[in-house]
């Protein structure tokens, strides 16, 4: 009798502490996502899996969602929208979430330049530049030209002749490098 009563006593503890460890208490549910921010001057939304949304202003350091998520539960954090002449990047940026808090989703934010130049001899229509797939038209006559996306510090460049104009053939000069700390406006385009 006493070894089917210590059996039940074993049992009942057991389940016990099979109960309290299913009632959570703290760091085993609701984990938090979020990390560090650096380099932001404008205002920034991130989105956990596309429906936890987070605003950053400029100057943030951290961030924190106020959704949490269970263990085992997926995340992907992303940017949905970026700031004002800046290009923001996530550093692990997706998981699955263990039993403690994730803090190390960090967001870094480099300052976007204008990448341009001069155009010389251009006397026809029909000329499009390409830097990858962002492309502008350039008008007969034009000396200047300016791409309308703006290029991330540290990004590699091409630029290419797309479409030549009718009648001419145009080549490009100082076309391609890497964004440095500023604007890019002597890239050139001869045109015979």
């Amino acid at each position: 009798m006493k070894t089917s009563l210590s059996h039940l006593r074993l049992l009942a503890t057991s389940i016990m502490t099979i109960a309290l460890a299913g009632c959570g208490g703290g760091s085993s549910s609701n984990i938090s996502i979020g990390g560090t921010v650096s380099g932001l001057t404008g205002n920034l939304m991130l989105s956990n899996n596309l429906s936890n949304n987070i605003n950053l202003s400029a100057g943030a350091s951290s961030y924190a969602f106020s959704n949490r998520i269970q263990p085992g539960e997926a995340y992907s954090v992303t940017v949905q929208q970026q700031p004002e002449n800046q290009t923001c990047t996530v550093a692990n940026a997706s998981g699955i979430a263990g039993t403690t808090d994730i803090n190390n989703i960090n967001v870094t934010c480099v300052p976007n330049h204008s990448l341009g130049g001069t155009i010389s001899g251009l006397t026809a229509s029909g000329l499009v530049l390409a830097n990858g797939s962002d492309t502008v038209n350039v008008a007969a006559g034009s000396n200047s030209f300016t791409f309308p996306r703006r290029v991330g510090e540290n990004a590699s460049y091409g630029i290419t002749v797309l479409t030549q104009p009718a009648g001419q053939t145009c080549t490009v000069n100082n076309g391609t490098g890497f964004m440095g700390k500023g604007d890019v406006t002597t890239v050139q385009v001869s045109c015979i």
